[in-house]
């Protein structure tokens, strides 16, 4: 059996990993732009993705891979996400990019460790994974591509009517 901190480290991962696909499960469910929710559907799959990996390397060491269920960490994230939620399609965007630097840090953070040369190319990989999602998120506040989207029916319409 591998070292059980290293172990345990891949473990602290995959829960949060575990923990992004519930916030992303309650995001697609309250967000209505086609265009966002088919993004946020994408890093769902990634994170999804990351958690099947990484209880490969677990269950690989000798330990116990982790579920996707949400612990008490997994379910304070996605109630405060739910909640965000409410205020609309940027303030859960805003909900999201902060779940993603979480995601980000630890993922750098884990990159510190020894790992076998394997282990750290599939972190790395992780890494840039989050840093992709938060990138794409932070334009997407920025730019507003969901008001774009809807602007063409709004051509014409007279106010107040």
């Amino acid at each position: 059996m591998a070292d059980k901190t290293e172990v345990a480290r891949l473990t602290s991962l995959a829960h949060l990993d575990a923990d992004a696909v519930g916030a992303y499960d309650v995001a697609i469910s309250r967000i209505g732009p086609p265009l966002v929710r088919e993004r946020l559907n994408s890093f769902r799959a990634d994170h999804l993705r990351h958690v099947q990996d990484l209880n490969t390397l677990i269950r690989d060491l000798g330990g116990e891979p982790v579920a996707l269920r949400s612990d008490l960490k997994g379910s304070a994230m996605k109630g405060l996400t739910a909640m965000t939620g409410l205020m609309g399609t940027e303030a859960m965007l805003w909900a999201m990019l902060g779940n993603e630097e979480l995601f980000d840090r630890a993922y750098e953070l884990a990159l510190q460790f020894e790992w076998t040369p394997e282990v750290k190319v599939l972190i790395r990989q992780h890494r840039e994974d989050e840093r992709r999602h938060g990138t794409w998120i932070r334009d997407a506040v920025r730019t507003r591509p969901w008001a774009e989207a809807r602007a063409p029916f709004l051509e014409g319409a007279e106010v107040g009517a």
